[in-house]
């Protein structure tokens, strides 16, 4: 739990600088919610999310935009609100992605955007949400940038 605290206060900083100010989110909801089932089958694991502050800020920001719908946070959130969590992953990918392109790590956002475009072929991606993926992916292709790590500060 001790690492999940120390990862979140790392990373909430570069949501504040972003002018994302985050609700509280309590450790304990945060591994909950990454231990829960998916609808997709996503098998990106706790270490590989603390690991990278791209990835936290994606879960971090995706939790609070949950949060701020009311909806409450544990292990079964994802399965119990699927069109809502896909709601607020889309967001938390434009910040996440947002991120990326602040740093100009071009490496990173092109291995997102391919993730991006299998979402347009996951069956649970509510259709009124297709336009929305289409245009986070061509908004972020046409960026210009260079090259950064995915490492959290503390760890570079």
């Amino acid at each position: 739990m001790r690492n999940i605290v120390e990862a979140l206060e790392l990373v909430i900083p570069l949501l504040e600088e972003m002018v994302y100010d985050p609700i509280a989110v309590n450790p304990r909801e945060f591994l909950e919610y990454l231990l829960g089932p998916t609808t997709t089958g996503d098998r990106t694991t706790l270490r590989e999310i603390l690991e990278s502050r791209y990835l936290l800020i994606h879960e971090l920001v995706e939790i609070d935009e949950l949060k701020r719908r009311g909806i409450a946070i544990g292990r079964e959130t994802v399965v119990s609100h699927p069109a809502e969590v896909y709601e607020a992953h889309l967001r938390a990918a434009e910040v996440e992605f947002s991120l990326a392109e602040m740093e100009g790590d071009r490496g990173w956002l092109g291995r997102r955007l391919r993730d991006a475009e299998s979402w347009l072929q996951d069956p649970s991606l509510p259709p009124r949400l297709r336009p929305r993926v289409r245009d986070l992916i061509e908004r972020f292709r046409q960026k210009k940038v260079g090259a950064h790590s995915d490492r959290p500060a503390a760890a570079e």
